[in-house]
């Protein structure tokens, strides 16, 4: 089914929606929450928060790509859960890793500020990516949005874990001189 079609039925308040979006992208959903989650209870739990939260955004919203919209949906929905996971437990893990890659790069999630300028700042992101070559943009990806492992990364793309790890600190350094040139820091 295409996604104009799921989306019109969304806007149209048909329930069937929900089921072509998660056979259309619940596998990859759920690869994404369960990176983030690393427990298949609270994945599936997650799975159906992102369609409840789709279903209660579509209309008004109107997204361009569907796949993107629901995945970043999913994405946001597990970091949530695991936000209050880990203010329940405090335990290490894969996502905090990520995170404090990230951490030179972006504010403070509890920033205001940075919050307001949340959409400015994906889209320089996504401007930043956009200059970079295919590989660069897959390893980034990968890394910080499907919260891959370097292992993982390098056994997908073929190419060596040293090869993801210089290729993940050059881009950082490359994204920080960026978002200072635009005056995100």
């Amino acid at each position: 089914m295409k996604e104009s079609e799921i989306i019109r039925m969304l806007e149209q308040r048909e329930e069937s929606a929900l089921g072509a979006i998660t056979t259309a992208y619940g596998n990859l959903g759920k690869q994404i929450a369960l990176r983030i989650l690393g427990n298949v209870l609270d994945t599936e739990e997650c799975l159906n928060d992102a369609l409840l939260r789709l279903w209660n955004s579509i209309p008004p919203a109107k997204p361009k790509y569907l796949r993107a919209y629901y995945l970043a949906v999913v994405r946001h929905t597990a970091l949530n859960r695991k936000s209050y996971n880990q203010a329940e437990k405090r335990s290490a893990s894969e996502f905090a890793l990520v995170l404090d890659e990230l951490a030179e790069v972006l504010a403070d999630e509890q920033d205001v500020a940075a919050q307001a300028e949340a959409s400015e700042l994906a889209e320089c992101v996504r401007q930043f990516l956009n200059r970079q070559n295919t590989m660069q943009q897959k390893i980034f990806m990968q890394r910080y949005f499907y919260m891959m492992t370097g292992p993982e990364i390098a056994a997908g793309l073929g190419i060596t874990e040293s090869r993801v790890t210089v290729t993940l600190t050059r881009l950082r350094k490359k994204l920080h001189e960026y978002l200072k040139k635009e005056g995100f820091l």
